[in-house]
């Protein structure tokens, strides 16, 4: 190979001698062109497809969203004992969001943040279903849920509690 690149270089101008005729290069110039203008249009077609697709997709997304935010919240007019409830769930948020934040140690939190999602799915799956039994059976729901409530509430003390131990123990011991 390397032979017949210096064979190449070396006789370079007795292989130029000859310039090809004017016409070859005008029909070379008409096919680069055909090309060209065929893959525009294509990619112009696929681009409003792409952005229709898109378009769809978020309208769907969006109504899909909708739907199911309007399912997930409670009429609390639909019953009189939600109104009870409703204050009774700011109240023990109130406290859960408190005592959270009580909490320094980033990898307890961490662990506690994994029971309370699975404490919020569980209450999300009560509210759900008193929505979908059009709140016949509220009063049984209510006390499961405030008793969910009173859970986290609970496992935040404890944690809370060990602790303040924690501390206590510590300062002894430096004392």
């Amino acid at each position: 190979m390397e032979k017949l690149e210096k064979f190449i270089k070396e006789n370079r101008p007795s292989f130029d001698d000859k310039t090809p005729d004017r016409s070859i290069w005008i029909g070379i110039e008409q096919k680069l062109d055909k090309q060209d203008s065929n893959k525009i249009i294509q990619l112009r077609w696929f681009k409003v497809a792409a952005g229709v697709i898109l378009i769809l997709c978020c309208g769907i997304l969006i109504g899909l969203n909708l739907n199911n935010f309007g399912s997930r919240t409670l009429n609390y007019a639909a019953n009189p004992e939600l109104l009870k409830y409703k204050d009774a769930e700011s109240y023990y948020a109130l406290q859960v969001n408190l005592k959270y934040n009580e909490l320094k140690d980033t990898t307890v939190k961490a662990n506690v943040d994994e029971d309370l999602k699975q404490l919020d799915i569980i209450y999300q799956q009560l509210k759900d279903e008193m929505i979908r039994s059009n709140y016949t059976n509220s009063e049984i729901l209510i006390d499961a849920m405030i008793k969910n409530h009173k859970t986290k509430i609970e496992i935040l003390e404890s944690i809370l509690n060990k602790q303040n131990q924690n501390e206590n123990e510590n300062e002894s011991i430096s004392l």
